[in-house]
């Protein structure tokens, strides 16, 4: 009875955070109340601050619960990838299409909450290696430049990025606000790439666009 009952607990738990979820990324952070999350799964906001101190507990597990599943997204779609340009091409293409359902306020919002800042950078920290492993695959593989310097785009490409996320949000006289923030980073990573790359590796990425052009 004991494991049947912790069992149902932990089934809440993913219930409501994965609800969660949902409603931060279509509505904003703020907007969300745990009254709003409590009416959507038919329980008291008493059952869930049982199981979650706080709006930024239930975030964290919220993004735990995403991260997961681009993980194995992610894995899925790489799954007999010939070389390092499918992975990058990849890769991006799902981020990208898992932001047009992603509301822009999100981005500025979760800057809010000092824990899930730091985990976020732990996580950028960690990506960046990878990044620069990748790059240094593809220069090795002949796809990119011998001259390209992987830690300075890196840099520029992370600021920009920031700025395509948050610059346009409440600002609708802003250039970049009449157009998805999907179409800006999949623009802005094309650019980049076709940049660094050698004309082998533009080849590559040419190929790639025209096979999944339904997609891009």
């Amino acid at each position: 009875m004991k494991e049947n009952k912790e069992t149902c607990k932990d089934e809440l738990r993913y219930h409501i955070a994965e609800t969660a979820l949902q409603q931060f990324t279509e509505k904003g952070i703020k907007e969300v109340k745990m009254d709003n999350i409590a009416s959507l799964l038919s329980v008291s906001k008493r059952t869930i601050y049982e199981l979650y101190t706080d709006k930024e507990q239930l975030l964290l597990e919220a993004l735990k619960i995403q991260n997961e599943r681009m993980r194995e997204e992610g894995k899925r779609r790489i799954r007999g990838a010939k070389h390092i340009l499918d992975i990058i091409l990849s890769l991006y293409t799902l981020y990208f299409e898992k932001l047009k359902s992603v509301n822009k306020k999100f981005f500025t919002e979760i800057e809010k909450y000092p824990n899930i800042c730091k985990r976020n950078k732990d996580r950028e920290n960690k990506n960046n290696k990878r990044f620069i492993a990748w790059m240094e695959m593809g220069r090795k593989q002949g796809m990119f430049r011998q001259d390209a310097n992987f830690e300075i785009l890196l840099f520029i490409l992370r600021r920009d990025l920031q700025t395509i996320f948050t610059a346009n949000i409440g600002s609708e006289d802003n250039e970049l606000s009449k157009y998805p923030v999907d179409e800006l980073g999949r623009t802005l990573i094309l650019f980049y790439l076709r940049g660094i790359s050698t004309p082998k590796g533009q080849t590559i990425i040419e190929e790639y666009l025209n096979k999944n052009k339904n997609n891009i």
